[in-house]
């Protein structure tokens, strides 16, 4: 987080004072619509565990995706009555296969959207897929319709799906976003600790697999938080095969099925053996600590238990075992203390800290991925590694003198001069400038850091 501020430049001395005021948004409303008690049963985790995720509608948004538009000019075969002027005609490609294709017809002067969810190119006979935006006096450029129920057909049954949809206008274009307002959850229990794992598919892809998707993991009391869906947020993890968490490496799978008549996520977790390390975190604050070990490239992922079997064949005759051999992995670490072991290899992290119910992230982390350093954090069998990372946070500005200007740069800085940004609502950081003199200091200027 960081802004820049010019003012005039005065003779003298100054004496330069920042303060920061640290808060944090929990997006969303109170809470889910659905009890989670009664829809995600538990199971103690053996070797293999198969847990079955459950359809959990809530009110507040998971995930927003862009959606594919094809337009037309022709009308539909059957319309409702038009105001005949600004309406846009089209179709809503959700995911490749033709029967998910959704025709939808969007009056704009009246603020009305019509979903033909039957696909039979009538916009007539669907009373649910009739919609209204509940903005009073809308533009005609940008409207929003909330609570659409779509349901798509797959091969094991029925997949539901909450969405709010979002239309923008703009010349001869036309994009549409959905925001999703579900996931699929189930329980994980591990000796001392209960998980939320929750699927959040992402509507473009094969409907009815996890590919593509995300992972929700987090303890199950933070189950009804809502979920930040800020850039960078950690709430998120992309669906990975190879999992660590609870001081356990599990291979996931995954498959929609139908379970007790009703068609859910069957998510398969197979304990996996990985040789630990430990590493020591040189930092405070850590609320979550993201560590990805990549695979061979263009190989396809081993198993751990090849890849522990690689490491026994090497260490039989004396040989080395490269660091790339080993199968891809995220760890998960949360509020880890200053020394955790974890699965040798060379990773790359992300993190989140939080204090005081206020929560930041280091601004090197890519928003939508690990970023790529040039040094990798390398964790093996015999000597600790070292992270630095983490708090104390420090407040850091810095002043560049330009001709008969002051250039104000403010940047929030962790350990290792990291910089952080801070997630959630937060005030703008504040500075003021003051000249000593006999009679106290006189106040030269004052203001605030833009966020960027």
């Amino acid at each position: 987080m960081k802004g820049t501020r010019c003012l005039k430049y005065r003779p003298g001395r100054a004496q330069l004072a920042a303060s920061l005021l640290l808060g944090l948004l929990w997006l969303g409303g109170a809470g889910p619509l659905f009890s989670a008690e009664n829809s995600a049963p538990a199971a103690s985790l053996t070797p293999t565990q198969s847990i079955y995720l459950e359809y959990r509608e809530l009110d507040h948004s998971t995930a927003t995706w862009a959606i594919p538009v094809t337009l037309q000019a022709a009308p539909f075969k059957k319309e409702p009555p038009l105001t005949q002027r600004d309406l846009t005609r089209g179709t809503l490609k959700f995911g490749n296969s033709t029967d998910h294709f959704t025709p939808f017809l969007w009056d704009r002067a009246q603020g009305k959207l019509y979903l033909d969810l039957n696909r039979n190119q009538d916009l007539t006979d669907d009373p649910d897929g009739v919609f209204s935006c509940p903005t009073k006096g809308a533009n005609e450029f940008y409207q929003p319709f909330n609570n659409i129920h779509l349901t798509f057909k797959t091969p094991a049954g029925s997949h539901q799906a909450l969405v709010d949809l979002s239309f923008n206008a703009f010349g001869y274009q036309s994009s549409v976003s959905a925001a999703c307002r579900y996931y699929w959850e189930g329980k994980v229990v591990q000796p001392g600790q209960e998980w939320q794992l929750a699927l959040v598919d992402n509507l473009a892809g094969k409907l009815g697999s996890a590919e593509g998707g995300s992972l929700i993991l987090r303890p199950w009391a933070d189950r009804n938080q809502p979920i930040d869906p800020q850039p960078g947020s950690l709430d998120y993890l992309s669906f990975s095969h190879n999992l660590f968490f609870g001081q356990q490496a599990y291979r996931l799978d995954c498959a929609y099925v139908q379970q007790d008549n009703h068609p859910k996520f069957r998510l398969d977790l197979t304990e996996q053996p990985e040789q630990l390390g430990e590493l020591k975190i040189a930092g405070q604050g850590i609320h979550r600590l993201l560590l990805a070990r990549a695979g061979p490239s263009g190989v396809p992922v081993q198993t751990a238990e090849q890849a522990g079997a690689a490491e026994a064949f090497a260490k039989r005759y004396g040989l080395r075992l490269a660091a790339s051999q080993l199968p891809s992995l995220v760890v998960v670490l949360d509020s880890p203390g200053p020394l955790v072991k974890v699965p040798i290899g060379a990773y790359e992290s992300r993190l989140t800290l939080e204090h005081g119910g206020a929560q930041a992230r280091r601004l090197s982390d890519g928003y939508y991925g690990f970023a790529q350093t040039a040094k990798s954090l390398v964790v093996n069998p015999t000597n600790a590694a070292t992270l630095v990372a983490g708090g104390p946070l420090t407040n850091s500005v810095s002043v560049t003198r330009r001709g008969r200007s002051l250039t104000l740069n403010y940047q929030l800085l962790g350990a290792n001069g990291d910089a952080y940004q801070l997630q959630g609502p937060r005030t703008q950081p504040e500075f003021a400038i003051y000249r000593p003199g006999k009679n106290g200091d006189k106040k030269l200027a004052s203001g605030k850091f833009e966020f960027g």
